[in-house]
């Protein structure tokens, strides 16, 4: 996923200031998990639940709390009034999103994040918190979106993979980090990010300089059934999947 591909999207249905805060919330939750800094991450899912919230209220009332203002608190009653809103507007908007925001406002307050707790923030906590921003944004996209079916598909899968330190979003391109990972690694692990890249998007985000020599690999990937490389465009196979979320594993 890159930052423009989502945010245009949005930009479609929602105010821009609400998808620019959005979707920096959300870049720098994945920067602070990345880290380890639970604390910090913590800090980061919570301004993405109040903006989350601003556009669930943007899809009930058309309008929503400006950032400079102060949300009510998160409650069982903010669930209610919220579901209480016309029929004719979707369920996610009303009940689901709403209480998966709900959840993750807990999981945050309660578990030491934010208040002094019993429980320490820890990996544990942060991953389930990860997964359900993830979710929120893709679930978000998925209704806003105007592209076509594999299109949306392919976007909300990128979202949805998993983060990894050693791969770096530069905002315009996509870098492997261990400078030892062969060729034909850093393909699969680029095209798990991102699939469907052509040929030479690829080349450009390894960095890899003989045209011919890369060519060579993407086609021993694919006689590997690792990627199905057709027509310039490579896309990773379930068995390419199995083999990177191995390989990831490791960092």
């Amino acid at each position: 996923m890159t930052r423009s591909d989502v945010q245009t999207i949005l930009n479609g249905i929602y105010p821009p200031e609400l998808v620019g805060s959005m979707l920096t919330s959300y870049e720098n939750a994945i920067k602070e998990y990345k880290m380890r800094h639970w604390q910090y991450f913590g800090n980061e899912i919570g301004q993405f639940i109040e903006v989350a919230r601003r556009m669930v209220e943007y899809q009930l009332d058309g309008k929503y709390t400006l950032l400079a203002d102060k949300l009510t608190i998160f409650s069982e009653k903010v669930l209610v009034a919220y579901e209480g809103h016309s029929s004719s507007i979707p369920e996610v908007y009303r009940i689901v999103i709403p209480r998966i925001l709900y959840a993750m406002y807990c999981l945050r307050n309660k578990r030491g994040m934010i208040h002094k707790s019993h429980i320490d923030p820890n990996k544990m906590d942060a991953s389930v918190l990860l997964g359900n921003t993830k979710w929120v944004l893709a679930e978000f996209f998925r209704q806003a979106s105007t592209l076509s079916f594999e299109e949306t598909e392919a976007t909300i899968d990128s979202i949805m993979c998993r983060e990894t330190s050693v791969i770096w979003d530069t905002g315009s391109a996509l870098r492997i980090l261990d400078t030892k990972m062969t060729a034909k690694d850093k393909v699969l692990c680029l095209l798990y990010i991102k699939d469907g890249q052509s040929a030479s998007e690829l080349q450009s985000n390894i960095e890899y300089k003989n045209t011919s020599n890369f060519r060579r690999i993407l086609n021993a990937l694919h006689n590997e059934k690792l990627i199905e490389f057709s027509n310039e465009k490579c896309m990773l196979s379930p068995i390419g999947i199995q083999k990177v979320e191995m390989l990831l594993g490791s960092y």
